[in-house]
């Protein structure tokens, strides 16, 4: 990156994780080169936090949505309603003839969006037929560029997307067993650069989680070329683990671990706070942004 271009950031929004109270369910803005602005997921607490935090729903480009549980998309109804029915920020609704935000997810993902949404949105106001709503409806929704074949799963192993400066692959990871989930690689280099999208080298990234048991083999891969893990973390061990555990996550190798930004915590963090932060770990807090391409925290 030259010293005259704009970075990418993300901004948390909300950093705990399902159950959290003091440190919001997830939500987290990317902000691009070209300062299009993008949500990964959206919690139940989602329209709040972005209320608080002085953003619009109009401000937002597009939704990535990285799998379907409450603590992720519960806000996606209120955001889709919003830009449906509401003008702000000198955008036009969408039935007044304004953009429609776009939608990035995995297409297995995506089928359960529509589930979980359907109803709701499936109703329309005249002139169209009450019950015609579709999730094109309200999003403009963007198919993947490539995509990778199916491995454990009947769905595809990984979906690349590029649309507006945004180039990403969603993973599909390991979550709750058989369930769609994907982890996401941003890439956050420049087209055209040496590992730009029209080299034959791989981009360089930053890694989010979603939801996701620990993967050293993944991440291992991943770490040369990645500038910083955002990963799911639960200090709470159990049987049938569906997160990070910390258990797993401080076995990895300390240049993996220095790299890693806990997120999606419990609010009993600080009891753990200096033991993961001993180990290298940063810890994810509200309002708190990251550089995507040094990897590094924003004062």
């Amino acid at each position: 990156m030259s010293a005259s271009s704009p970075s990418m950031t993300l901004r948390f929004f909300g950093a705990g994780g399902a159950f959290s109270r003091k440190y919001g369910t997830t939500c987290s803005g990317i902000t691009l080169r070209n300062g299009h602005r993008w949500l990964i997921d959206c919690g139940r607490q989602a329209p709040d936090q972005l209320h608080a935090a002085g953003v619009s729903w109009h401000d937002i480009e597009g939704q990535i949505i990285t799998h379907v549980h409450g603590d992720h998309t519960f806000g996606l109804e209120d955001f889709a309603f919003s830009r449906f029915f509401h003008s702000d920020r000198g955008i036009d609704s969408v039935r007044d003839g304004g953009p429609r935000p776009k939608l990035v997810c995995h297409r297995a993902v995506r089928e359960e969006v529509w589930q979980t949404m359907a109803a709701a949105l499936r109703y329309v106001p005249d002139p169209e037929s009450p019950t015609s709503g579709r999730l094109e409806t309200y999003f403009e929704v963007i198919e993947p560029s490539k995509v990778e074949p199916p491995a454990a799963m009947p769905w595809s192993r990984a979906e690349h997307f590029a649309v507006g400066g945004l180039r990403m692959v969603a993973r599909d990871t390991e979550h709750v067993p058989g369930k769609p989930s994907t982890s996401l690689e941003i890439a956050v280099d420049e087209p055209g650069d040496a590992t730009g999208s029209d080299s034959m080298v791989a981009p360089k990234i930053a890694w989010w989680s979603g939801d996701v048991t620990v993967m050293p083999d993944l991440l291992a891969e991943l770490e040369p070329r990645t500038s910083v893990f955002f990963h799911d973390c639960t200090f709470t061990e159990y049987p049938g683990q569906v997160h990070g555990s910390f258990q797993a996550l401080e076995a990895l190798p300390e240049v993996i671990r220095r790299k890693i930004v806990l997120m999606h915590h419990e609010d009993d963090l600080e009891e753990h706070r200096a033991r993961a932060e001993a180990l290298g770990f940063r810890i994810a807090l509200p309002g708190q942004v990251y550089d995507l391409v040094t990897g590094q925290r924003l004062e």
